[in-house]
């Protein structure tokens, strides 16, 4: 028995020290199995943060591609604005082109229709002195038509200088009053009722019907 007890005593004190060994890696397993547990609802933790982060993310990339397509559809529209804008600008200028060569034209055909509106008015003004010149000759023609157209053997000397004629004085008849002048006192021609075309008068004929004229168109 003396034998026996201190081997019981030693497997009891190595049974203590196994227990408490036991108790340590217990203790030691269960503040690794806590520490775990800490790590691993801080990883659960980080891992759902970054999934909110993640999904937060994917929102922002969403409504960044949806702003990109937004801003490319505006983009296109913008392009095709300045597009059709361009081509009206184009169409602008040939119309401003075209307009300003018209206007060209009509500033044109208005001075060649004021040239002609003068042209006109000028030769009605002159047709009008005409008219005006043949009534007075005419008037005129009406005050001496008493005279009688004188025969050359009737009339020896110039009816107005009195110059005897000769051979080289000859006789001229005037076409207004019907006596017999040299050429020197019948040196004028006008156009008479009788003849359009201006015909010899005589120096008294000539002045007498251009005082008359000159007083009707003044």
């Amino acid at each position: 028995l003396a034998s026996v007890l201190p081997k019981v005593d030693l497997n009891y004190i190595r049974l203590q020290k196994s227990e408490k060994a036991h108790q340590a890696a217990l203790k030691e397993e269960k503040k690794f199995k806590q520490e775990s547990l800490s790590k691993s609802e801080s990883l659960q933790k980080k891992i759902s943060q970054k999934e909110d982060q993640l999904a937060e993310l994917e929102t922002d990339l969403k409504i960044e591609k949806e702003w990109r397509q937004a801003v490319q559809e505006d983009l296109q529209k913008e392009r095709e604005s300045v597009a059709q804008l361009m081509t009206e600008t184009q169409q602008i200028n040939g119309l401003k082109n075209e307009f300003l060569k018209l206007q060209d034209e009509n500033n044109q055909m208005k001075k060649i229709c004021h040239e002609q509106e003068e042209a006109l008015q000028d030769l009605a003004n002159k047709l009008s002195e005409s008219k005006l010149k043949i009534e007075v000759i005419k008037e005129a023609n009406k005050a001496l038509q008493g005279q009688v157209w004188l025969k050359d053997k009737e009339a020896s000397h110039c009816k107005l200088c009195e110059k005897e004629f000769s051979l080289s004085r000859r006789k001229h008849h005037c076409r207004n009053c019907g006596e017999i002048f040299c050429n020197s006192c019948s040196d004028n021609e006008l156009p008479l009722p009788s003849s359009p075309k201006p015909v010899r008068v005589c120096d008294t004929c000539h002045a007498l019907l251009l005082q008359r004229c000159s007083s009707h168109l003044s």
